[in-house]
């Protein structure tokens, strides 16, 4: 096997390795299910969300007992990580009698012993089936942790759009506290209309963090490649700076004017609307550099892949990202400085969707890795999409920055057109990770080369 691969054939030696990853994919699907139930608009009944909460928890239970020959401890294990992440909610719900102890050890001991139960009851169910023991590497449980960590990050990016697009960015003035009370404490029924959406922003933001740190140690617990531990340690110190930056956007602004516990009025600096871009952008930047960490570990990318890609197509792919994160830049100056940039910005989506045209029929060129040749069809397609959902939301949107919330239907177009062009730039990420693919690339045109395999060893 190259050192710069993956092991998929070796057993675990620990819990650790098979639970954990599970774990931290059910609290990302916890966070993710609670967050959308609780969306203003809305606003599903508390019964449906701990239904769909419940599910997870006995999924979540049933795969961690699939990837050990210990069944239970695995699904408890699970549970345990599950639970130590909700932690960070969960004082939303106790902050308002948070004196009292016996309260709180109440709500503690019955958020790990439901988690347990009903991750218990999942790993039943591979037991009373008699499941075959799904055999895990180390490699297998990086790529649950690479798949949590991009899922995450997409859902903050999402997130993230609708706080831009609800104007709720100030609605609360202070950071890292909320209100001049603990972030983590904050009572639930203080988060309403932006106050939410900010809020919610934040914590999202702190599991992204957790998550991306979790997934940076594990790579070297696990004693992955290099080119693994080197990009891991960059999304750890860029979730970070991303949080200061957000931070930063809060704290330097000139005014702001509370009244009954809402900010009535905003002043900002030219340095605060600075951040606010370089936070956007940057957020989608980290959002490829995640995705590329879930391509390197998974099975596609670790086994051998035929065919061969000629090293000028590194430039195509280099070009490409250059291009879309210009254009991503020019959306959200336009989006939070001045319309005035909306006509760079028209002008240069029509540049850009030629050059996703063409990167994306030279991907479609014989010889090419099958996985390229997927990659560069989705470009094509949420290219188009992404035009003309670009259009839709200029009509929507109208021609002035907003400053205040302006309908539902406007917040989410223009949240979709955001979240879509991050994913047109994961896409163009990982375009160009598969020209650094070990063994692909040749210094010849397609149509004087052969094919190549990727040796292992």
């Amino acid at each position: 096997m190259s050192r710069d691969t993956l092991e998929y054939r070796r057993a675990p030696s620990s819990l650790f390795e098979a639970a954990f990853p599970v774990g931290v994919a059910t609290a990302v699907a916890m966070w993710t299910s609670g967050f959308i139930a609780r969306l203003p608009f809305i606003q599903a009944h508390p019964a449906l969300l701990f239904g769909v909460l419940a599910v997870i928890m006995v999924w979540g239970g049933r795969q961690a007992a699939r990837r050990h020959p210990r069944h239970l401890a695995c699904a408890l294990y699970a549970a345990l990580v599950a639970g130590t992440f909700d932690l960070l909610v969960l004082g939303s719900f106790l902050a308002e009698d948070l004196s009292d102890a016996r309260r709180t050890v109440m709500a503690l001991t019955g958020l790990f012993t439901s988690l347990c139960l009903l991750s218990t009851l999942g790993a039943w169910t591979v037991s009373s089936q008699k499941l075959e023991v799904e055999i895990c590497s180390r490699g297998e449980g990086l790529r649950w942790l690479g798949a949590s960590t991009f899922v995450a990050s997409m859902v903050m990016i999402a997130i993230g759009g609708l706080v831009t697009s609800e104007e709720a960015g100030m609605a609360v003035p202070d950071w890292p506290a909320s209100f001049g009370e603990n972030m983590f404490l904050l009572p639930l029924s203080r988060m309403t209309g932006g106050i939410y959406y900010e809020h919610a922003h934040r914590l999202y933001g702190t599991l992204v963090g957790l998550v991306t740190l979790s997934f940076g140690v594990c790579v070297f617990l696990f004693r992955s490649p290099k080119n693994l531990r080197i990009l891991a340690s960059l999304a750890v110190i860029q979730v970070i700076f991303q949080g200061i930056l957000g931070g930063g956007r809060v704290t330097e602004v000139e005014s702001a004017i509370v009244v009954e516990g809402q900010v009535a009025q905003v002043q900002e600096s030219g340095l605060s609307l600075a951040l606010r871009v370089f936070h956007g952008v940057d957020g989608q930047l980290f959002l490829a550099l995640t995705a590329v960490l879930w391509l390197l570990t998974s099975k596609v990318w670790n086994n051998p892949v035929e065919g061969h890609i000629p090293r000028n197509e590194r430039f195509w792919s280099f070009l490409l990202l250059a291009g879309l994160t210009s254009q991503l830049t020019l959306g959200a100056l336009s989006r939070h400085i001045s319309r005035d940039w909306m006509i760079p910005h028209i002008v240069g989506a029509f540049v850009v969707l030629g050059l996703v045209f063409l990167v994306s029929a030279r991907c479609s060129q014989a010889g090419m890795p099958a996985p390229r040749v997927k990659i560069g069809v989705w470009l094509g397609v949420i290219a188009a999409v992404q035009v003309t959902l670009g259009f839709y939301a200029l009509a929507v949107t109208g021609s002035t920055v907003r400053v205040a919330s302006s309908g539902i239907e406007e917040a989410l177009v223009a949240t979709a057109h955001q979240s879509l062009g991050a994913i047109l730039l994961t896409l163009a990420g990982l375009l160009l990770s598969w020209t650094y693919h070990e063994g692909l690339i040749s210094e010849k045109g397609l149509s004087g080369a052969s094919s190549t395999i990727r040796k292992t060893s």
